[in-house]
């Protein structure tokens, strides 16, 4: 039998078989060292030709006035509190209702689907610590209606007042 890896080194074994001690790693350890210092050499010649042109690092000193969401600067300096308010809560939704990848019809299902669970959810457990059943045509009302439903019984006019309106 003929041996075609000639840089490692073999040992014949007495059954015939050919065992392999290891690649030879000499020249591994100069490679390294050689690709360590050009490295070195590199980044010395980076900072060097950088220079006194240098920026300084970026930090809150050197950061400037920034702009606001949701608009120009000067047309938000003339709102009142509570326009303020209204555009930035416009601004959220509309921020939600941007999925990627996801029609906005499928958003606002999945919002209203949301919703909905919340409120049959507090509806439920009002119920549960009141012990008293909840009302069977609660899972097919609308969010509007499980809203109205709620700030009624929320509001404690009672249950047996707290009827669902078509």
């Amino acid at each position: 039998r003929y041996c075609l890896h000639l840089s490692a080194s073999y040992t014949v074994m007495g059954c015939g078989c050919v065992k392999a001690e290891g690649p030879d790693t000499s020249n591994d350890l100069k490679l390294a060292r050689q690709l360590q210092r050009e490295e070195e050499q590199n980044a010395r010649r980076a900072r060097s030709s950088a220079g006194p042109k240098a920026k300084a690092a970026p930090g809150w000193q050197t950061a400037g006035s920034g702009r606001s969401l949701g608009g120009e600067p000067t047309a938000e300096a003339n709102l009142s509190a509570e326009e303020k308010r209204l555009r930035s809560l416009e601004a959220a939704e509309r921020r939600q209702n941007q999925v990627a990848g996801v029609s906005e019809k499928k958003v606002q299902e999945m919002r209203q689907k949301e919703q909905k669970d919340a409120l049959l959810g507090k509806l439920a457990e009002h119920y549960a610590r009141q012990k008293l059943e909840m009302p069977m045509g609660l899972n097919a009302a609308s969010v509007e209606q499980l809203k109205q439903h709620w700030e009624t019984v929320r509001k404690d006019k009672g249950t047996q007042n707290a009827i669902l309106q078509p």
